[in-house]
């Protein structure tokens, strides 16, 4: 079994009390509407982890209908929640994008490009998950597990397929992603805890 990517959840900030500007207010409100939801889907990402590991496995039991059926019905249940969720995260970028022109401070407005743009490539590698895992399940529901399955004649066949031939996270390229998504999310973090507290901060 893989080892469990840290939950993003756990490292990530919200920005709370900040100065009542429009600038400011901006980037309180546009970057936590962002967050909150695309680290919903990190995870689903998590869950649907195990799924794929599951997969790569099912047709090694005599149950693998079963089990088939059921990693298929949990892949179509968190694609779908994070598909729900894409059109909003992509608005509340664009409008934390829109906060440059809130600002006549050339290096605070190229702040809030960075924040934005690292928010845009994590919002894009979750799409490109949630679309290539849409593949996953369409495939998987055209195609019909035989009812007599030679298990010692598939594990054989198996083992003398390549191991990234055989294993779906790898041809998602499944932790790549999720690294970069990682990545991008608290480098966005960082430097809008860094601009808030930096511009923004309520002076007690």
């Amino acid at each position: 079994m893989p080892t469990p990517s840290p939950d993003a959840s756990t490292r990530l900030k919200t920005i709370a009390t900040v100065r009542s500007t429009p600038f400011c207010t901006s980037i309180a409100q546009h970057f936590n509407a962002a967050v909150a939801p695309m680290l919903s889907n990190d995870r689903s990402l998590d869950a649907i982890d195990p799924q794929l590991v599951d997969l790569n496995d099912v047709f090694n039991h005599p149950d693998y209908q079963i089990r088939y059926s059921r990693v298929r019905v949990a892949l179509i249940r968190y694609v779908d929640r994070i598909q729900k969720s894409l059109p909003f995260i992509q608005q509340q970028i664009n409008q934390l994008r829109a906060g440059e022109t809130l600002t006549k401070d050339p290096a605070d407005s190229h702040a809030i490009h960075q924040i934005a743009e690292k928010l845009q490539l994590a919002y894009n590698k979750q799409m490109q998950l949630s679309t290539d895992l849409t593949g996953v399940i369409h495939a998987m529901m055209d195609y019909r597990p035989p009812e007599n399955l030679d298990i010692a004649h598939e594990q054989l066949a198996a083992e003398q397929t390549p191991q990234q031939m055989r294993d779906i996270k790898a041809y998602l390229r499944f932790d790549g992603q999720r690294d970069v998504i990682d990545a991008a999310e608290n480098a966005a973090a960082d430097s809008a805890i860094t601009l808030v507290e930096t511009r923004c901060a309520v002076n007690k």
